[in-house]
Formats: C-alpha cells, structure tokens, sequence
C-alpha cells in the first residue's frame, strides 16, 4: 500500500468513528486528526501536486447495453448517453408549459438538505404548489426548486412516456430499487457538491443542466462534514472554489459535462456531483443500488450510508420514493429531542 492510500485510510476511519460515536469532545478530536492527516499530505506532498485541468466527461451515441455495462458501470465510471432518449415521449411533449397546462395543482415539497452551512443537514420542508414553483421560475426566483417531486408517482400514466424497460436492463443484474425522482427548477437554481451510495441514470428532459463529478476517492480533499445521514456533502464550491478552506482542492480531478434534451447520464455511486441549471430544466433521475458496486467505489461511505441514523437506513429505504416524508419525520423528530 502507498503511503497516499495508508493517509486515506486513517483519514476515512477517523470518519467512520466520528459518524459512529463522535459527540463532544471526541467529535473536536475526530476532526482534528482528520486535518492533520489532510495537512501532512499537503505538507509531504503526497498528492499529484500537478494543478487538474478540468475533464469532459465521456460523450457516447449508440452505446450499447454490453458497451455501457463492460466500459462504465462495472468500472463506475461516468458516462454521457448523447441523444439517447431523442425519440422518448418525456422529450418531445414535456416543457414547463406543458406542466403549468396539466399539473399546476399538484402539491410539492421544496427542500434543500445541502443548503446549511453549519455542518447539519437541513430537514426543513416548505409545502407549495407546481403552479407557485413554476410562477417563481417565471419571474427569476431562484429560491423555488422543486428536487426528487413525485410527478411520476402521483400520476404512473406518465411513465410511458419513458422507455423504463430500457431503463430497468440497464441495472446491474444484482440490485435493488427503481426509483423515478423529478427535478424542476429554474435557470439559475442548483445543488451542491453531495454524494449517494446508489446508481443513476439521469435523463434531460428539458433544458441544459450542468455538472460537476469528482471520483469516490476525492473524499479526503472535500473533507466532507459528519452528519451521520446517509446523504454525505460538501462545503466545497467547484464554481466558486475557496482555496483557503480548501487547500487540496486545486489537485481535484474534476470532471463536468452538459446535458441536453435527450441525453442521459449516468452517474455512478458515490460519485461527488455539483448541478446547476443553465436554464429552466426538466430532469429525471432513474436510481437503484447495488451493494457490490457500492462498496468498490468506497467501502467507508458504504458502511458510513448502512449505519447511518439521521435518518436509520430503513427509514431513508422504506420511504425512498417519497423524501418528503423522510425529511419530514426527520423534522418532528429533531423537534421532539430538543
């Protein structure tokens, strides 16, 4: 083992015992061991001290299902399907007109877990309607993003307009989970740098999104917060990077790409991953687990994701095609303990 991957594995079990016990004095503790490994590596300059360009994420057409699987998702590595949902349903009749015509009553939950910077995760809910997310959009609020909707779910009719079966081949043949979860957001609205144990294909709908990726191992230099949620993030900001709270940051290997109408990324597990929206957009994110790829792309977040407690795992599972509820039992629950 080199003696880069000897400091990442002390930094990730100083993680894991912080997610486990840390409280107090021993939570100050854990993280300052985490730093000072974080300061050795920058000090003995065990990283590659090349300053990273930024990479374009690969761009395929006509990609087929033993191509994807043999060259990307048994490798997690991130993948552009151009084009690939061109003839889908969802593509060529879905706009945000289209939703106002048909689906402005629907209820929504607006929640931004990421959008805190004291190192917990926020579990505030704010209950609208589609039409006063889509209003907000009209008029420039950045403020009205409507992540992981349940359109797909309060109405299944919709799913034809999807080619699922496809979606469903793509999985690994050992796995679990098919959850449709729907962005809708105005230009301007994002997310912040988080990662998940579980895969994704996610197709542009409508609009341009833009994303940035960092692999698994990236870990150590976005020096993620200990939340003990199975929703891992980052204080990094890749379009605005502070490099005084983040010295290692500027040896990131990053990558980004855009989707288009059409396209489908896929994301792999625990890959870090930044979204912005380039303009009004319509996303649908495809999402399942499975253990074994998880694990490979980081043994520590895994473990991290099954012993989580804010929420349990089986709390997240049970309810995870409806995170509104997740956050909302989250929110009762951290007002019963204070």
């Amino acid at each position: 083992m080199s003696t880069q991957a000897r400091y990442r594995r002390r930094y990730q079990i100083w993680r894991i015992l912080d997610h486990i016990t840390g409280k107090g004095i021993p939570a100050v503790r854990f993280t300052n061991q985490r730093n000072k490994i974080i300061n050795d590596i920058l000090s003995k300059k065990l990283v590659d001290t090349t300053i990273s360009e930024i990479r374009q994420v690969d761009r395929r057409k006509d990609l087929s299902k033993k191509q994807f699987k043999d060259q990307y998702l048994k490798k997690g590595i991130p993948v552009v399907m151009e084009g690939k949902a061109n003839d889908w349903k969802c593509v060529k009749k879905w706009s945000i007109d289209w939703l106002y015509d048909n689906y402005c009553n629907d209820e929504v939950a607006l929640f931004n877990p990421l959008d805190s910077n004291t190192g917990k995760v926020n579990y505030n809910i704010e209950e609208t309607t589609l039409k006063m997310v889509i209003e907000a959009m009209k008029i420039g609020d950045t403020t009205k993003y409507s992540r992981f909707n349940r359109l797909l779910y309060d109405h299944p009719e919709l799913l034809d307009d999807f080619n699922w079966k496809w979606l469903y081949k793509m999985r690994n043949n050992i796995s679990s989970g098919k959850t449709f979860q729907v962005f809708i957001g105005g230009k301007g609205t994002n997310t912040t740098l988080h990662c998940a144990s579980e895969h994704n294909l996610f197709t542009q709908v409508y609009g341009e999104k833009h994303w940035f990726l960092y692999a698994p191992k990236s870990d150590i230099l976005l020096d993620p917060p200990i939340t003990r949620s199975p929703y891992f993030y980052s204080k990094f900001n890749p379009e605005n990077p502070n490099l005084n709270e983040f010295p290692a940051a500027k040896y990131l290997s990053t990558w980004e790409c855009i989707l288009e109408p059409g396209d489908v990324l896929f994301n792999p597990p625990l890959w870090w991953h930044q979204v912005k929206n380039l303009s009004h957009s319509i996303g649908v994110g495809f999402r399942w687990f499975s253990p074994f790829d998880s694990f490979r792309a980081s043994f520590i977040n895994t473990l991290m994701t099954i012993l989580s407690t804010n929420p349990p795992i089986w709390t997240a599972n049970k309810y995870r095609t409806d995170f509104a509820r997740i956050f909302k039992y989250m929110n009762n629950k951290s007002k019963i303990n204070v």
